[in-house]
């Protein structure tokens, strides 16, 4: 009997291997998604109470709609967060401290644009992204 439950325990184990690894490859391949679709805010920080994560959340609920106007995303990525399953690889992939607040700014070309160690206000990188070459052509079609 106990030979049995240890099969069935070993069986059920082997099973879950394929799911575990499709969960961890749609984890990976999400960032890539946004491609030429987005503009994301990758926002990294130690903890949910972190002040510097509240202060720059603050900071995009006021400016939603500049947000829309520039198909811009937000990751919080946080040890115990919506995104947490993404956090280790995009601390590994962009060179950032696990310890640190880190805000990133990718293009829709998915490559860095802006970092910053402290909160930064909207409008600044609402200035950056419209300073860049595919932000001007989508202002140039809206008129």
């Amino acid at each position: 009997m106990r030979h049995l439950k240890l099969y069935i325990t070993g069986f059920c184990l082997v099973l879950l291997v394929p799911v575990i690894a499709h969960a961890q490859t749609q984890e990976t391949l999400r960032i890539e998604e946004y491609k030429w679709k987005n503009r994301v805010l990758l926002i990294f920080a130690p903890d949910q109470n972190n002040a510097h994560l509240s202060e720059q959340s603050g900071e995009i609920g006021r400016n939603m709609q500049g947000m829309r106007e520039r198909d811009l995303m937000v990751l919080e990525l946080t040890p115990l967060g919506k995104h947490a399953g993404q956090r280790k690889e995009l601390l590994a992939k962009f060179d950032v401290e696990d310890s640190a607040y880190t805000l990133i700014l990718l293009g829709k070309d998915g490559l860095e644009k802006y970092r910053s160690q402290q909160p930064v206000p909207m409008e600044e990188i609402f200035k950056i992204i419209d300073q860049m070459p595919m932000r001007r052509q989508e202002m140039r079609k809206q008129e």
